[in-house]
């Protein structure tokens, strides 16, 4: 097998400082509790050992038409059929079966909250827009009681998609909501934030997307916009998050990973931070994105290239000044159904791990380290280091590398290191239904040297610096 050899000689000049960014580590919760059960220690203690910073509640489609009070999320499907031209009415009709066939009659909002203590994270709320009552408040109230801090509410999700559009839903008819909630709830609790939905950015001036966005920007009542990023890396069609249709690539699945590793690593280098400057330039407000991952994909979904993405983002997000602008991220998705979209899924009454559990784990630990500095080193080509400090002081490497050859690093002096490696021989690999591709564990090691594996996630704690 080939080998790339590096000599690292430790340094303490910063590249970009990250303090008091623990929102960043958020994850959504939608669904996750219809399927999901609460009290299975051993799903209740793999969250925990993600030790999320932030959840959100309920959801984004589900947020839309949570109500408070009912059972499960308290679906009105009058009303969901009024505003919503796509297909959330079945979805959601199906969410409600299996409510049912699990006896839930307990409001979802009961299950969040006993998650967020265990946890310890933050909540960011997602209010319905389509209703003018003081569901928002009580949800509030309630969390609150429970002394759950709340760092902000998503003024909806997703309202300017063309299925709301198709029912009459306009931009006009938003703002007006969107500002008596946002006025309702600051009059209460001032010091939560709001954010409002931005839409899609389109090049096209008299597009409903570019009309919605410039009316929301002349604005100021609101803290903050809400963006989701869903990755596409495969050609076809998409909708929603997720591939309806897939063009193949490449004369093989190595040749068609190759593609998509290559085109995930120039929207980190560019595609993303010229999208995310552009929102900023036009808001001039801080971004949240509640929503983020890989277009959803069986082709994608659950393999090594979903793993290195998922950690990849996280450390773009530390490390690159061009998203510093992005205060706040959920990634989507916690627990469900889906194949890809989450971390956890039921298949068949299974609980099933996901390829992106043990990457996220390791991210867990970063957001960890106090008064946090991060530094960014190319390796080579595709290879990439992230020192990560605590004032001066080295307290992790995480080395992702994105190609399928061996990289030995050089250390000019003796380290004393734990190492945690998740990696697999193709990007294409699927995890088994515990999360696992291949792993390496080494502890308390004095070394002078280190084998980054081939395709790999790996954490380095130094014990002796």
């Amino acid at each position: 097998m080939k080998k790339i050899v590096v000599l690292i000689l430790m340094c303490s000049e910063f590249i970009f400082a990250q303090q008091g960014r623990e929102n960043l580590f958020g994850f959504a919760t939608s669904n996750t509790f219809t399927y999901c059960d609460i009290n299975d220690t051993f799903f209740l203690n793999k969250i925990i050992e993600l030790q999320p910073k932030l959840l959100r509640f309920p959801g984004g489609a589900v947020g839309n038409f949570y109500h408070y009070g009912a059972s499960g999320y308290g679906f009105d499907f009058e009303e969901i059929n009024k505003y919503d031209g796509g297909r959330f009415l079945k979805r959601s009709k199906s969410l409600v079966r299996s409510t049912i066939k699990k006896g839930h009659t307990h409001n979802y909002i009961d299950d969040f909250i006993v998650l967020a203590k265990k946890t310890n994270a933050k909540a960011v709320l997602v209010a319905n827009m389509f209703v003018d009552n003081d569901d928002i408040i009580k949800m509030i109230e309630k969390i609150k009681s429970h002394k759950i801090e709340i760092v902000g509410v998503e003024l909806g999700s997703e309202l300017s998609n063309r299925t709301f559009f198709a029912k009459g839903y306009t931009i006009d008819k938003y703002i007006d909501s969107a500002i008596k909630c946002s006025k309702k709830i600051k009059q209460q609790f001032p010091d939560i934030k709001t954010a409002v939905v931005a839409a899609p950015l389109v090049n096209k001036k008299n597009h409903r997307h570019t009309i919605w966005n410039n009316k929301l920007a002349k604005m100021e009542f609101y803290d903050a916009i809400i963006i989701h990023s869903y990755a596409k890396v495969i050609k076809g069609k998409k909708e929603f998050g997720q591939m309806l249709t897939e063009i193949p690539e490449g004369d093989s699945k190595e040749e068609a990973f190759d593609i998509y590793k290559t085109r995930v690593i120039k929207y980190f280098s560019e595609d993303y931070p010229k999208e995310v400057e552009a929102y900023h330039t036009l808001f001039k407000k801080s971004i949240w994105v509640t929503e983020w991952n890989l277009q959803i994909s069986w082709t994608t979904g659950n393999t090594m290239l979903q793993s290195l993405y998922v950690a990849n983002y996280f450390l773009e997000l530390l490390w690159n000044s061009d998203l510093n602008s992005i205060t706040l991220s959920t990634y989507h998705n916690m627990g469900g159904r889906d194949y890809s979209g989450s971390i956890f899924r039921i298949n068949k009454e299974v609980l099933e791990m996901q390829s992106t559990y043990y990457p996220l784990k390791f991210i867990g630990q970063i957001f960890n380290v106090k008064n946090l500095n991060i530094k960014k080193e190319l390796i080579s080509e595709n290879v990439f280091e992230y020192l990560i400090f605590s004032n001066e002081k080295l307290i992790y490497s995480c080395f992702l590398n994105w190609n399928s050859i061996d990289v030995i690093i050089e250390f000019k002096a003796t380290k004393k290191i734990n190492l945690d490696a998740y990696f697999s021989e193709n990007l294409f690999d699927k995890a088994n239904i515990i999360g696992e591709l291949s792993t390496e564990k080494k502890v308390n090691q004095s070394i002078n040297s280190i084998k980054i594996k081939p395709n790999s996630v790996t954490l380095i704690s130094y014990l002796n610096e």
